[in-house]
């Protein structure tokens, strides 16, 4: 049986946001010793609770990690619990603009926070790029591996509110083999770098992976290539 994301990535995601067990426990009202079998409840009561103390999607908790894919739809008995997630619309007002561990924990949210958003327009979770003439999909890797490396500057994190007009319009650069030894690149037989200039940002840099099994292409990472730019400079 497939694990949902909380089981699997619980312990990872409280490394990512920079919160402790204690800290975690305490929040959700239990013994630090216990925080382990938490991450293995099914309680959907429970798993909303750790989604508002981790201020992540609840979808994101309850979304298989097993198969990386952002188009599964979760089982039909979690679609009620939905309506309790907030989502908004993200402008660049909203995102910091600091080099603080607290203002990339909260660029990190905004990033996850617009993937869900996206896919929610998007169900088939995938954009027909140009000069590909294929299509690049988003999956549990794009999103992971995005907000992980973006929310740690400002200009990356603007960039992705960009997606669409990235995943249509990037261009290819060049090709490289795929790293075995990075756990998110596993399963790609080789990586395509991709620029897109985008307005008011400068060059984005796109990673694609190419998935070894049937040779489609995955979203990667997305990144500011002159990331260090602050906001008055990017303007």
């Amino acid at each position: 049986m497939s694990q949902i994301y909380f089981e699997a990535k619980g312990e990872a995601l409280l490394k990512q946001i920079g919160m402790s067990k204690s800290e975690f426990a305490r929040r959700m009202g239990i013994r630090k010793q216990n925080v382990k079998a938490l991450f293995k409840t099914k309680n959907l009561e429970t798993i909303h609770k750790a989604a508002g103390v981790l201020e992540v999607p609840f979808t994101l908790l309850v979304g298989y990690a097993e198969e990386p894919d952002l188009s599964e739809t979760p089982p039909t008995s979690l679609e009620e619990y939905k309506k309790i997630v907030e989502y908004y619309v993200i402008t660049e007002n909203d995102i910091p603009t600091g080099d603080s561990n607290e203002d990339r924990r909260r660029r990190h949210k905004i990033i996850l926070s617009f993937y869900h958003n996206w896919k929610r327009q998007n169900p088939e979770a995938k954009k027909y790029n140009l000069n590909l003439k294929d299509d690049i999909n988003i999956r549990y890797v794009s999103v992971e591996e995005t907000a992980g490396q973006a929310s740690f500057t400002y200009l990356s994190t603007l960039a992705v509110l960009q997606l669409d007009a990235i995943l249509t319009n990037a261009v290819l650069i060049g090709t490289t083999p795929a790293n075995d030894k990075k756990k998110n690149q596993k399963g790609f037989i080789s990586m395509l770098r991709m620029s897109y200039n985008c307005p008011g940002i400068g060059l984005v840099k796109m990673m694609v992976g190419v998935k070894q099994r049937d040779k489609s292409k995955v979203q990667y990472c997305i990144t500011a290539i002159d990331a260090g730019k602050t906001k008055q400079e990017a303007e």
